[in-house]
Formats: C-alpha cells, structure tokens, sequence
C-alpha cells in the first residue's frame, strides 16, 4: 500500500470529526491548568511569571496529546485486530493469515492515522491558548487573550460539530461554552480565588 504525503493530508481532513474532538480536549486541558496556576500565583500575592504559567499549561497538552495519541494507538490497534481475526474465521483461514496483506497494511495505516489525528489535533488544541502566556508579561492580559482564544475557538468548534451531526450549530456550540464556562468556575474555585 503507498502512502503519500497527498493521501495523509486527505484522511486527516477526512477525519475532521476527531480533529474537532481532539482539539476540544487540549482547549479545555489548557483552560483549566493555566488558569488554576495563574489564580494560585495571583491569590497568593506575589507576582506572577506568566512564563511559568504558560508552560505549565502547555505541559498539561502535551500531556493530553501523548495520552489521546497513545490511547487512540491502544484502542485502534485492539479494534482493528479483532477485524481482521474475525475475517480470517470468516474466510476459514488460519490465525495470522492476513498478516502483511493489504487488508493489514490497511488497518495499520488507519491506527497510524488515529493516533496521528488524536494526538497532532490535542496538542494544537493545547498550544494556541498558551502562546498569550508567552507573549505578555502581565498575567491579566495573558488570562484575558487566553479566555477570549479558548471560547473563540470552542465556539467554532461547537458549529463545526453540530454542522457534521445535522444538528443546531448554536445549540451545539452553547453546550461546548457552558463546559468552558464550568471548567472556569472550578479552575477559580480550586486555584483560591474564592478567598
């Protein structure tokens, strides 16, 4: 089976639905490290690195990435395995029969691609919101272009999943930004700004 660049590029758009899900996850794994870090440091009244805050969100992406690529490489690669052990009792062959064919190329490629798609669209979804962090030096501007990024970008990505589901696009999107919302609430809450 030859894969060419062209042809990775097509399925990763292809899969969209799972680029959405993946950036979603390292949004609001951002959203709520960098906020928790940044609201300790300001509650505990010393000035804040917004740096140090921008990388410990980021660490918390990469974090979500590895685990999302390495999980869907897991999930896929037992799913496909199972497939094609059950088509080999369908075709009354042998256990392992298939092994190098196409048919197994085929569902290799597409545990690549699961893991590939997972993982690149978490970590993206992770290092758009940090880059204020390391763009500001004062943490409540950081915060503030954070915020506005990450419900930017949850917002489109509510419409974007609720246009491939035929359902409401707004309905969908409000459903993404009210877990925005609760995930604030609980990154104030746990980060002392209730004192």
């Amino acid at each position: 089976m030859k894969v060419t660049f062209r042809k990775v590029v097509r399925d990763y758009i292809a899969m969209s639905r799972y680029v959405a899900l993946g950036s979603l996850d390292g949004i609001l794994t951002v959203l709520s490290i960098s906020l928790t870090a940044a609201i300790m440091g300001i509650s505990s009244g010393n000035a804040v690195n917004t740096m140090a805050v921008g990388l410990t969100g980021l660490s918390g992406g990469i974090a979500i990435a590895l685990s999302n690529g390495f999980g869907s490489y897991v999930g896929e690669h037992a799913e496909e395995g199972k497939l094609i052990r059950e088509l080999e009792s369908t075709m009354l062959l042998e256990e392992r029969k298939l092994d190098d064919t196409i048919i197994h190329q085929q569902a290799k490629y597409r545990v690549y691609m699961s893991m590939l798609t997972h993982g690149s669209a978490s970590f993206m979804g992770s290092f758009i919101p940090s880059i204020p962090f390391f763009l500001f030096n004062d943490i409540y501007t950081a915060i503030s272009v954070t915020l506005v990024i990450c419900f930017v970008m949850m917002f489109v990505l509510g419409c974007y999943l609720g246009r491939i589901s035929k359902e409401s696009m707004l309905s969908t999107a409000f459903k993404i930004v009210v877990v925005g919302v609760l995930i604030v609430v609980i990154s104030y809450l746990m980060g002392g700004g209730h004192g």
